[in-house]
């Protein structure tokens, strides 16, 4: 083994450091082998049976399982909503389900290389041109053009559809609704994956790559600590991000402009899908195995300031940290409860730097009351800081203290930028100690050689 590949053996080695293990589920009851997977939310699965000629939806939480006939052999589907598409390449049929009915809206003779679900309906590329389809099953309008031959290779977002050309390094840009298609950046190597963004941004993959490209041919380099392989596929994640997954290094990760997190696992597929930005099944038929990844992250609040600024008010002044950017509406709030269990709650307004304020009146009150910021997010994380203690008498604040709580306490599933450079520094020690110690068994290794050589000379 040359020196480069046993460097990047060991690089591995260290990575291989921080395995996470995701939430094992139910395995669909399935008696054949599904030839691909779909999506369409969280909890549900679509999957094609080419031996059952049909399609089965698979319900996670109930453990209950439909089935839908077809009149062709099922190869691929792709699922958005409450429809879904089954295809099949080599008979040239596709069909249009309707996932709540459990049934077949249409079949349609047309023959499918590649298919993606859109804003209104689905996208099928049939060797020469992209034709839109819209809910109902009917063509809305098609464009002649190429593209690399992959599901991989393109993606659409509104009424923008990113693709790669046959040549496989140029990235082109569709508009749907005029029609227009324009070439918007050209890579130095072969393009792997595209997801779109948005209809002006797309990321894409390719060997020992991963950047942003905008509509207008710049782009954006994202950084990771490693060289990820040309089995490389993306997949949409929360606040502009993208979850990647790397077949090769068995590498399940989450990256964007801001941060980068990648982990190790156990075992992966190709039959992947994801139910909602930052979630990824991943479907094993070989082992029985459904994995659900969650790659959202939970809100923390870092600290938290309670100042006496008047006989009856207080004024609450909180970092809160949402990586994700989801935060529900009216979040972070303030909650004051008296003794009585009343509960008063002011919502906080937004400063710069993560920072968030607000003034509350205790004038109505009276006793004690205890005063907390409390933040929610659209997964159902909370987060909440210490109490504070407040005496109130005749609509006056007695407790002229006022208090400050940091929290450095991370959530062990998810973690910020501060614990991801913990992280990354961790894998770099890691990979020094297994470096020093290769080193050390070459060394005595040839020490040993050397002494069995002179032996042999004196005898």
């Amino acid at each position: 083994m040359s020196s480069p590949a046993i460097y990047e053996h060991l690089l591995l080695l260290a990575v291989a450091a921080v395995v996470v293990f995701p939430n094992q589920l139910p395995y669909p009851p399935l008696d054949t082998t599904p030839s691909a997977v779909s999506s369409p939310a969280v909890n549900v699965l679509v999957m094609a049976l080419p031996t059952e000629r049909a399609v089965v939806v698979y319900e996670i939480d109930s453990g209950s399982l439909w089935r839908i006939g077809l009149g062709f052999v099922p190869e691929g589907v792709v699922s958005s909503g409450d429809r879904a598409l089954a295809y099949s390449r080599i008979q040239q049929k596709a069909a249009l389900l309707d996932l709540r009915a459990r049934a077949v809206l249409r079949e349609i003779d047309v023959r499918v290389e590649a298919a993606w679900p859109a804003a209104n309906g689905f996208l099928v590329h049939d060797g020469l041109k992209l034709i839109v389809l819209s809910p109902d099953g009917e063509i809305v309008r098609d464009f002649k053009t190429g593209y690399a031959g992959s599901p991989w290779s393109g993606s659409a977002k509104g009424n923008a559809f990113w693709f790669v050309e046959e040549d496989l390094v140029t990235l082109n840009l569709l508009d749907l609704s005029t029609g227009q298609i324009r070439q918007v950046y050209k890579h130095n190597d072969k393009i792997t994956a595209v997801l779109a963004l948005t209809e002006n941004s797309a990321a894409i993959s390719s060997k020992g790559y991963m950047g942003i490209i905008r509509s207008d041919g710049t782009r954006r380099d994202l950084k990771i600590p490693y060289q990820v392989s040309e089995a490389t596929f993306l997949f949409p994640a929360k606040a502009g991000r993208v979850v990647f997954v790397d077949l090769i290094h068995r590498v399940v990760g989450i990256i964007g402009e801001d941060l980068a997190e990648h982990r190790v696992v156990e075992r992966l597929t190709f039959a992947l899908a994801s139910p909602a930005p930052s979630k990824l099944y991943v479907l094993d038929p070989s082992a029985k195995t459904l994995d659900l990844f969650d790659l959202t992250f939970e809100p923390e609040i870092r600290e938290a300031r309670f100042l006496v600024t008047g006989k009856s008010t207080i004024r609450v002044e909180a970092v809160v940290v949402d990586l994700d950017k989801d935060a529900e509406p009216g979040f972070p709030q303030v909650v004051v409860e008296d003794s009585k269990g009343t509960r008063t709650i002011v919502p906080m307004r937004a400063l710069p730097d993560s920072r968030y304020s607000a003034d509350v009146d205790l004038s109505d009150l009276r006793g004690t009351a205890t005063v907390r910021v409390v933040v929610r997010d659209e997964e159902g994380h909370v987060a909440q800081s210490k109490e504070y203690r407040v005496e109130v008498e005749a609509g006056e604040i007695k407790t002229t203290t006022g208090l400050t709580v940091t929290n450095t306490v991370t959530s062990p599933a998810q973690t910020g930028r501060e614990t991801q450079q913990l992280l990354l520094s961790s894998v770099e020690l890691t990979f020094f100690l297994v470096l020093v110690g290769a080193l050390v068994l070459v060394a005595l290794r040839a020490r040993r050689t050397g002494r069995s050589r002179a032996r042999k000379r004196k005898a």
